[in-house]
């Protein structure tokens, strides 16, 4: 797996450029990454049981639990660069209550001339993703990295029941 230092030299000049603007604009900010849609999958097991994948994700990539789980790492007021998969419009709008928002969409002006593709606009966001002060992934990928669940991110193929209330019991 190839390090995150060598992502910048993967992009194409107009994406890199894309990327370096929107994170002039920015100036000084914090990012995560949401990662929920795909990831939050179920299916019923053969006895009706609904299982996950990610037993905690859908949970913990709330806004109530992003809240409590980020304000040890980004101070209130902050500028915090949202990149997710989430289609729900106004999904993280209650963490507008400690950080001002920016998500990708507010750049529209840069992107659309540039982006033909998803994959085109999540290496962008990757690129402004690494330029935050502070950067918070969804799965924990090592011992130093900041994340929104501890769910391993590698499919493990053991179908859990999810977990989605604050007590941590299920529902």
């Amino acid at each position: 797996m190839l390090p995150y230092s060598f992502l910048p030299s993967m992009a194409a000049e107009k994406l890199r450029n894309a990327a370096d603007k929107i994170k002039a604009l920015l100036h000084d900010y914090d990012a995560i990454h949401v990662r929920r849609g795909d990831k939050i999958k179920t299916r019923k097991d053969r006895f009706g049981v609904v299982r996950s994948l990610h037993p905690h994700l859908d949970r913990d990539t709330r806004p109530e639990f992003i809240l409590r789980r980020i304000q040890k790492w980004v101070l209130p007021g902050r500028t915090l660069f949202i990149a997710s998969n989430e289609r729900t419009p106004g999904f993280f709008s209650p963490l507008s209550v400690r950080y001002k928002l920016a998500y990708s969409s507010n750049f529209s002006h840069i992107l659309d001339p540039v982006i033909e593709n998803n994959y085109q606009l999540f290496m962008i966001e990757r690129l402004v993703m690494m330029g935050a002060t502070t950067f918070i992934r969804t799965f924990k990928e090592n011992d130093t990295s900041l994340s929104l669940t501890d769910d391993p991110k590698k499919n493990t193929k053991a179908w859990q029941i999810p977990v989605y209330t604050l007590d941590g019991e299920g529902s």
